[in-house]
Protein backbone atom coordinates (compact mmCIF):
# COMPACT_ATOMS: atom_id res chain seq x y z
CA UNK A 1 0.00 0.00 0.00
CA UNK A 2 1.30 3.73 -0.82
CA UNK A 3 2.78 5.13 2.07
CA UNK A 4 0.62 8.50 1.64
CA UNK A 5 -2.41 6.22 2.01
CA UNK A 6 -1.16 4.18 5.45
CA UNK A 7 1.70 5.68 6.99
CA UNK A 8 3.07 4.83 10.55
CA UNK A 9 4.53 7.78 11.15
CA UNK A 10 2.51 10.67 10.52
CA UNK A 11 -1.62 11.32 9.95
CA UNK A 12 -2.53 8.95 7.03
CA UNK A 13 -5.12 9.56 4.22
CA UNK A 14 -7.56 6.61 5.77
CA UNK A 15 -7.62 7.94 9.31
CA UNK A 16 -7.87 11.53 7.60
CA UNK A 17 -11.19 10.39 5.67
CA UNK A 18 -12.36 8.50 8.73
CA UNK A 19 -11.74 11.30 11.34
CA UNK A 20 -14.18 13.98 10.19
CA UNK A 21 -16.99 10.89 9.26
CA UNK A 22 -17.09 9.56 12.93
CA UNK A 23 -17.00 13.10 14.49
CA UNK A 24 -20.14 13.48 12.27
CA UNK A 25 -21.73 10.15 13.20
CA UNK A 26 -21.01 10.58 17.09
CA UNK A 27 -23.12 13.56 16.40
CA UNK A 28 -26.17 12.22 15.44
CA UNK A 29 -25.72 9.30 17.79
CA UNK A 30 -25.42 11.85 20.87
CA UNK A 31 -28.59 13.81 19.69
CA UNK A 32 -26.06 17.44 19.28
CA UNK A 33 -26.28 17.47 15.68
CA UNK A 34 -28.20 15.87 11.99
CA UNK A 35 -26.44 15.09 9.45
CA UNK A 36 -28.83 14.35 6.20
CA UNK A 37 -29.01 14.92 2.50
CA UNK A 38 -32.28 16.07 0.33
CA UNK A 39 -31.19 15.97 -2.84
CA UNK A 40 -31.13 13.76 -4.67
CA UNK A 41 -32.65 11.32 -2.60
CA UNK A 42 -33.56 12.31 1.48
CA UNK A 43 -31.23 10.81 3.48
CA UNK A 44 -30.13 10.85 7.26
CA UNK A 45 -27.69 9.24 9.49
CA UNK A 46 -30.58 9.46 12.03
CA UNK A 47 -32.51 7.17 10.15
CA UNK A 48 -33.07 3.42 11.15
CA UNK A 49 -31.82 0.90 9.25
CA UNK A 50 -33.04 -1.63 11.88
CA UNK A 51 -35.43 -1.07 14.66
CA UNK A 52 -37.39 -3.41 16.75
CA UNK A 53 -37.96 -4.03 20.88
CA UNK A 54 -37.08 -0.52 21.40
CA UNK A 55 -33.52 -1.44 19.75
CA UNK A 56 -32.81 0.58 16.25
CA UNK A 57 -29.54 0.47 14.43
CA UNK A 58 -28.85 3.76 12.79
CA UNK A 59 -26.56 4.67 9.71
CA UNK A 60 -24.81 6.98 11.95
CA UNK A 61 -24.17 3.51 14.62
CA UNK A 62 -23.13 1.53 11.40
CA UNK A 63 -20.71 3.91 10.33
CA UNK A 64 -19.26 4.65 13.52
CA UNK A 65 -19.06 0.32 14.11
CA UNK A 66 -17.07 1.04 10.54
CA UNK A 67 -14.97 3.53 11.53
CA UNK A 68 -13.94 1.98 14.43
CA UNK A 69 -12.85 -1.12 13.17
CA UNK A 70 -10.88 0.20 10.39
CA UNK A 71 -9.18 2.75 12.28
CA UNK A 72 -7.95 -0.06 14.80
CA UNK A 73 -7.21 -2.76 12.02
CA UNK A 74 -5.62 -0.26 9.90
CA UNK A 75 -3.22 0.80 12.95
CA UNK A 76 -2.41 -2.41 14.18
CA UNK A 77 -2.97 -1.52 17.55
CA UNK A 78 -2.90 -3.84 20.63
CA UNK A 79 -4.26 -3.29 23.83
CA UNK A 80 -0.37 -3.75 25.15
CA UNK A 81 0.45 -0.52 23.37
CA UNK A 82 -1.71 1.49 25.51
CA UNK A 83 -1.58 2.51 29.82
CA UNK A 84 -4.29 1.70 32.01
CA UNK A 85 -6.08 4.58 31.14
CA UNK A 86 -5.83 4.94 27.59
CA UNK A 87 -7.41 1.48 27.75
CA UNK A 88 -9.87 2.31 29.72
CA UNK A 89 -10.98 5.22 27.14
CA UNK A 90 -10.95 3.07 23.91
CA UNK A 91 -13.37 0.14 25.90
CA UNK A 92 -15.29 3.09 27.57
CA UNK A 93 -15.95 4.35 23.68
CA UNK A 94 -16.75 0.48 22.13
CA UNK A 95 -18.97 -0.06 25.18
CA UNK A 96 -21.00 3.18 25.12
CA UNK A 97 -21.45 2.97 21.10
CA UNK A 98 -22.63 -0.48 21.60
CA UNK A 99 -25.02 0.02 24.82
CA UNK A 100 -26.08 3.28 23.11
CA UNK A 101 -28.04 1.12 20.52
CA UNK A 102 -28.91 -2.14 22.01
CA UNK A 103 -30.18 -0.12 25.33
CA UNK A 104 -33.25 2.19 24.84
CA UNK A 105 -32.79 3.48 27.94
CA UNK A 106 -29.14 4.94 27.74
CA UNK A 107 -30.07 6.08 23.72
CA UNK A 108 -32.59 8.22 25.14
CA UNK A 109 -30.38 9.97 27.96
CA UNK A 110 -27.77 10.20 26.18
CA UNK A 111 -30.08 12.60 23.34
CA UNK A 112 -32.15 13.85 26.44
CA UNK A 113 -28.88 15.50 28.29
CA UNK A 114 -26.94 17.96 25.83
CA UNK A 115 -24.38 17.70 28.27
CA UNK A 116 -24.33 13.94 28.38
CA UNK A 117 -24.32 13.87 24.46
CA UNK A 118 -21.23 16.43 24.72
CA UNK A 119 -19.09 14.00 26.86
CA UNK A 120 -20.14 10.90 24.57
CA UNK A 121 -18.87 13.34 21.71
CA UNK A 122 -15.65 13.84 23.83
CA UNK A 123 -15.48 10.41 25.20
CA UNK A 124 -15.05 9.60 21.17
CA UNK A 125 -13.30 11.65 20.24
CA UNK A 126 -10.23 10.70 22.74
CA UNK A 127 -11.07 7.06 21.62
CA UNK A 128 -10.88 7.42 18.17
CA UNK A 129 -7.55 9.67 18.69
CA UNK A 130 -5.69 6.49 20.66
CA UNK A 131 -6.60 4.56 17.79
CA UNK A 132 -5.38 6.33 15.10
CA UNK A 133 -2.82 8.29 16.38
CA UNK A 134 -1.62 7.43 19.26
CA UNK A 135 1.76 6.33 18.41
CA UNK A 136 2.07 8.07 15.27
CA UNK A 137 4.92 11.47 16.84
Amino acid sequence: MPTNIRSKHGIDLIDSILAPVFVAATLVLSGLGTVSIDAPIAWAMSDAIYSAQGTEFTWAFVISLIVVVTAWSTNENQFDDFSDEETAVVAAMAAILILSALVPAISSAIESYWWLGFFIVMLNGAGFYLLAYRYRF
